[in-house]
């Protein structure tokens, strides 16, 4: 089943909030489960950009379930691969988008995730265009997939920031807000450094283990 959302001109003085269409979509679903095919597919007038948003904001915070930020990190790096390649669609593979929700997990889990998107739309508007160009957003491709891959790799707190990244730079896609996404990259930069920095410390702590003979 197809949920269509309102069509969203991103030439418009004022268009239609992301988190505005993501509780209209989950006001429209009726059946009991909800397929990953027919989020994206709902969402699709969004682009990438708000894909990778979305699928990034439950890595900003500490995971609660063992290796479920590399679950939830596979979805953004689908997404960053398809903006790096300049696809114009979005191509799931089968066992990914027949996977579903159930509809009472989509209503509780939509206004978390459209409350976070609200508070950082408020901050975003179209600006610096020579960083959202059609280019450059296959470089910003590139980048969102680094990072996405950092979200994936299991070390605890390691995601978080990337995660962020991931969030501004995809809402700043959508948004054509290039500051957004100049902010994004740079918060990615220090949360790839801080990662770095403890795979070092943890090598360096293994070595002096294993030196110690213990």
């Amino acid at each position: 089943m197809n949920y269509a959302l309102p069509h969203a001109d991103l030439k418009s003085a004022t268009p239609t909030r992301t988190s505005a269409l993501l509780r209209d979509f989950a006001g429209a679903v009726t059946n009991e489960r909800v397929s990953v095919g027919d989020i994206v597919a709902a969402l699709g007038d969004r682009g990438l950009g708000v894909l990778i948003a979305i699928f990034a904001i439950p890595n900003m915070l500490p995971s609660v379930v063992p290796l479920g930020n590399s679950v939830v990190g596979v979805f953004p790096l689908i997404f960053a691969v398809h903006l790096a390649c300049g696809f114009d669609q979005l191509m799931l593979p089968a066992f990914i988008a027949k996977r579903s929700i159930s509809t009472k997990t989509l209503k509780t889990l939509v206004p978390r995730v459209a409350d976070v998107l609200s508070w950082f739309e408020r901050l975003l508007k179209p600006r610096f265009p020579g960083v959202t160009g059609p280019h450059v957003e296959r470089v910003v491709g590139v980048i969102c997939a680094v990072l996405a891959l950092i979200t994936i790799i299991p070390i605890p707190f390691a995601h978080n920031l990337p995660a962020l990244a991931l969030v501004l730079i995809g809402l700043g896609l959508i948004e054509r807000d290039g500051l957004a996404i100049l902010i994004g990259s740079a918060i990615g930069v220090v949360g790839t450094i801080l990662y770095v920095l403890v795979l070092v410390g943890l090598a360096s702590g293994l070595q002096f283990l294993l030196s110690a003979g213990l």
